[in-house]
């Protein structure tokens, strides 16, 4: 698994970070697998979503499905996430910052899983999963969201 943006001044938990998406993947029945996960800004993802989607606007995840051979091992994708975007619509979820992460990290993994949620059954499959996903998530060990690192 390879981490990128996650710098010891974004305040994110490298370690915490991993250990929560292996289990996301594990409770999914993926035992071994590689992802790649990026941390960005609304500039960085409205980038890529206007690029690759034809959406020229910031999003939250952004998830990009590859399945393939890689050592031997499937890679499965990459998922960015927009860090700016996380801390500001965290509050509409009900979440704080680090959940609204957590929140996120499942959602992109899940994608990378081959869920989707445009029609309403496979939304409600998507959100079951996401359920099962956070159940694994222990606040304080994603993202220290706090001032230092606003």
């Amino acid at each position: 698994m390879q981490l990128q943006g996650a710098s010891a001044s974004s305040g994110l938990l490298p370690s915490g970070i991993k250990r929560f998406a292996r289990h996301v993947l594990m409770n999914e029945g993926v035992a071994e697998a590689a992802v790649t996960i990026v941390f960005t800004d609304d500039v960085g993802i409205r980038s890529l979503n206007a690029r690759f989607r034809d959406q020229d606007r910031a999003t939250d995840v952004l998830a990009f499905p590859l399945h393939e051979e890689d050592d031997g091992r499937m890679y499965l994708g990459d998922v960015i996430i927009s860090l700016e975007r996380a801390r500001s619509q965290a509050p509409r979820f009900g979440n704080d910052p680090e959940g609204e992460l957590a929140r996120l990290l499942v959602h992109g993994l899940l994608h990378l899983l081959g869920y989707d949620h445009h029609r309403p059954q496979d939304g409600r499959r998507m959100k079951a999963a996401e359920r099962r996903g956070l159940d694994g998530f222990l606040p304080g060990s994603l993202w220290d969201a706090g001032p230092l690192h606003a």
